[in-house]
C-alpha cells in the first residue's frame, strides 16, 4: 500500500484512483469467496439445525441472543437491533418460538410500552441442544478447514474492517 499524495487515500502499488474501478481477479475472489461461503455456511447450519432440533437458523440466533443476555430477557426492539432484522420479521420468529413454549413476552419492567422477550425453561433446554448442533457443524464445515495460522489471519481480517471480536456471538 501507498499513500496518494494528492488525495491521502492509501492505494495498492498499480491501482487506479477511482473507488469505482472494477474488482481485479484477486478482488473478485475475495469478494464473491466471502459471499458464497456465507451463504453455504448459513444453509448448511440452518439445514442441520432443522433436521435436528426443527429450529431454523433465525430462531436459533434468537434463543442464542437472549441465552446470551442478562436474566435471559430482552426488549424486542433491541434483539432485532442486534440481529439486524426488521421488528416485524422478529415479531414472526417470537410468534412461533412462543408457539413452541421456548419464549414469552412480557411487558417492559422499565417503560409499558415496550416488550421484553424472555426464554423460557424449555427455550433454555433447547438452546443447549441446538448450540451442540450449530457448533459442531460450525467446526466441521468452516473453522476445522482452516489452520491456526488461517485462522488467525481471518481474524486479524476482521478487526481491521471493523469486527469488534469481543462483542458476544455464536
Amino acid at each position: 500500500m501507498s499513500l496518494n499524495t494528492e488525495t491521502g487515500s492509501a492505494e495498492r502499488a498499480g491501482a487506479p484512483a477511482s473507488p469505482s474501478r472494477p474488482l481485479n481477479p484477486t478482488e473478485r475472489a475475495v469478494w464473491l469467496g466471502l459471499l458464497s461461503t456465507h451463504l453455504r455456511l448459513l444453509r448448511t447450519l440452518d439445514a442441520e439445525l432443522v433436521a435436528a432440533e426443527r429450529l431454523p437458523m433465525s430462531s436459533f440466533e434468537v434463543l442464542l441472543t437472549l441465552a446470551e443476555s442478562p436474566e435471559g430477557r430482552l426488549r424486542m426492539k433491541d434483539i432485532a437491533a442486534s440481529l439486524l432484522i426488521s421488528r416485524s420479521g422478529l415479531t414472526r420468529i417470537v410468534d412461533d418460538l412462543e408457539r413452541q413454549g421456548l419464549v414469552v413476552r412480557e411487558k417492559c419492567p422499565t417503560d409499558a410500552r415496550g416488550f421484553d422477550a424472555v426464554l423460557t425453561e424449555g427455550g433454555k433446554k433447547a438452546y443447549r441442544r441446538a448450540r451442540k448442533v450449530h457448533l459442531t457443524n460450525l467446526r466441521r464445515e468452516f473453522l476445522d478447514r482452516l489452520s491456526e495460522e488461517q485462522l488467525a489471519s481471518l481474524a486479524d481480517i476482521w478487526r481491521t474492517l471493523g469486527f469488534d471480536d469481543g462483542a458476544d456471538a455464536c
